[in-house]
């Protein structure tokens, strides 16, 4: 019995692997449960005895996504203690580890799926993407690092919106062709991930262009 379950889980856990490579490659609609049968060895019926339909397995794509970015996220809090550090290392993770564009994945969930479905992957993408950021932009307040919202008219939730907003734009350039991938586009997701946290934390103008308070007296 005990080996008929392990074998049944990781048929299970081949099947969302496989799976989530086809939808965020294609997209939803081009993706069949033929396509996702045939890529892992299986039939059809054989896929269904695991889910019952290609919904039911895309949200079960998005919500183990979900599951291994939030643990994660919770891991790079835990190590770095610099909110500056611990933001680079998140924008970092989530460009190395979602190379394709969000956009098509947020297209599908709004136009593919049923209400119960979109409504179980915004909770879900919410506890794993949204709110750790969210915290950290809560504790940097909390300790002095970054000015208090009621001053500078931005609060943690809109600077985390922003923030996954700019990992969303830069996931949409062309991707880093494979001769100077390794090393080098290592070393360029690192540096766009600082580029874009310095932007959040410390605006585009340099100091001496800064406005002075005291001109709006």
């Amino acid at each position: 019995m005990a080996g008929n379950k392990n074998a049944s889980q990781e048929t299970r856990a081949s099947i969302i692997k496989t799976a989530k490579k086809l939808f965020m490659e294609l997209g939803y609609r081009a993706v069949s449960t033929r396509q996702i049968a045939d890529a892992c060895g299986l039939t059809q019926p054989a896929l269904y005895h695991h889910f019952s339909d290609k919904e039911s397995l895309y949200v079960e794509v998005l919500q183990t996504v979900c599951s291994e970015t939030r643990r994660a996220l919770e891991r790079i809090i835990k190590r770095e203690q610099h909110i500056r550090n611990r933001l680079v290392q998140i924008v970092h993770y989530m460009m190395a580890s979602h190379p394709d564009d969000l956009n098509t994945m947020f297209h599908d969930i709004r136009h593919e799926l049923s209400a119960p479905s979109q409504a179980a992957i915004l909770q879900c993408w919410q506890e794993a993407y949204l709110l750790p950021i969210v915290g950290v932009f809560e504790a940097g307040q909390q300790e002095g690092r970054l000015r208090d919202p009621r001053q500078f008219g931005m609060d943690a939730d809109m600077s985390a919106r922003l923030l996954m907003g700019l990992i969303n734009q830069s996931l949409q350039r062309p991707p880093v062709p494979d001769h100077v991938r390794g090393t080098r586009a290592a070393r360029g997701l690192e540096q766009q991930a600082q580029t874009l946290v310095d932007i959040i934390l410390y605006g585009l103008a340099s100091p001496d262009e800064r406005p002075d308070p005291r001109s709006a007296d």
